[in-house]
């Protein structure tokens, strides 16, 4: 009973933390037409209103799994969290998917998971598969997952570094109501109108056994940058 009480917890725990990456990608890339939701069905047919859109789109990040025992093939899929998708701007296009954002709020040992879902889309498509995480064990205090730095690195750093395309870390937020959130939204929205394009504002490297960044440990602001930069490479 308690274990599933503590799963139950952990589940919209985990829920509330993709409304809160979603609301911060989609405050400034709306105006892009990129656009970040849940990856299920129930969502994406909010904003997809072609099924035969909305299941392409599905079945592209489906993922071929091999039966031994009567040696067929199936098509699973995978325990995703959040699609950017590429809103069409003109009539007769289609919704494209852009990226694949899986959201854990700390890994205590799931890191598996993620690098093993990112290691079968990477191989069966071209979509970039990021990992976004509050690292919430340095909230304790502990070490953080990561470890200090990308030289002084755990496992957990050097499987997702392997296995996904990027470590996205942004700090505690209660929901995505919370005010200290809207305010930092409006903070980086006023950073932008002057010019200021490299603030970090939705991590805080000053939080006590915070890891270092490298190439592959970013903010989350820079996650913003990095859906356009993808949405620039699209082939037109």
């Amino acid at each position: 009973m308690l274990n599933q009480l503590a799963q139950s917890l952990r589940a919209a725990g985990g829920t509330a933390f993709e409304y809160i990456v979603a609301k911060i990608l989609n405050s400034f890339l709306l105006e892009d037409d990129i656009v970040v939701t849940r990856a299920r069905e129930a969502s994406l047919s909010r904003l997809i209103h072609n099924q035969s859109n909305l299941y392409q789109i599905m079945d592209f990040t489906r993922v071929p799994v091999k039966r031994r025992c009567d040696q067929s093939q199936l098509q699973d899929y995978p325990d995703l969290d959040l699609f950017a998708l590429v809103r069409p701007s003109q009539f007769g296009e289609l919704w494209r998917l852009l990226a694949i954002i899986n959201c854990k709020v700390s890994f205590h040992a799931r890191h598996t998971e993620a690098a093993f879902w990112g290691l079968l889309i990477r191989l069966s498509s071209n979509i970039p598969f990021v990992v976004v995480t509050e690292d919430r064990d340095i909230y304790t205090p502990k070490a953080s997952e990561l470890g200090r730095s990308c030289e002084d690195s755990t496992e957990t750093r050097r499987i997702l570094e392997s296995f996904s395309d990027r470590v996205y870390l942004v700090k505690r937020y209660t929901n995505e109501n919370d005010p200290k959130l809207d305010k930092d939204i409006s903070i980086k929205q006023n950073n932008l109108k002057q010019g200021i394009l490299s603030s970090v504002v939705f991590d805080d490297v000053n939080i006590p056994y915070h890891t270092q960044y490298c190439h592959s440990v970013r903010p989350i602001d820079d996650l913003i940058d990095d859906l356009r930069h993808w949405k620039a490479e699209i082939p037109k």
